[in-house]
């Protein structure tokens, strides 16, 4: 039986492997979050709304809250569910969005690109 670290690690590796997303280190500061134990209420919006325009399915994602107790209550892991399925009926697509480490840029839920605009043109 493998050690419960170990087990994170492989969990991990496939949830990489899976969507492609590359080293953590590309990814936006506000997602690090993703290896905390403690997260909070708009913490477990910001990585699920992540976890959701990045295109891994919620069940690897269950399974790696739970191993790496991301979910280690229910609250929380009934929390989780609840946003997945909020996301899936199309709710808050416009108003939540999320960095998309294939395309390496910001994407709303309803997979449209977020336009910046930066500080100097802003009237």
């Amino acid at each position: 039986m493998a050690s419960r670290n170990r087990q994170i690690y492989l969990q991990w590796t496939l949830t990489r492997y899976i969507i492609h997303i590359g080293p953590a280190n590309v990814w936006p500061y506000k997602i690090h979050t993703f290896w905390t134990t403690k997260l909070k209420h708009f913490d477990r919006i910001i990585v699920c709304a992540f976890v959701y325009v990045n295109g891994l399915n919620p069940v690897v994602f269950f399974e790696w809250s739970e191993l790496s107790e991301l979910g280690r209550d229910r609250p929380a892991r009934n929390h989780f569910r609840a946003l997945f399925t909020y996301f899936e009926n199309g709710n808050c697509s416009r108003s939540l969005y999320a960095f998309d480490v294939t395309n390496r840029r910001y994407e709303y839920l309803d997979r449209t690109v977020r336009r910046y605009v930066n500080r100097q043109n802003r009237q």
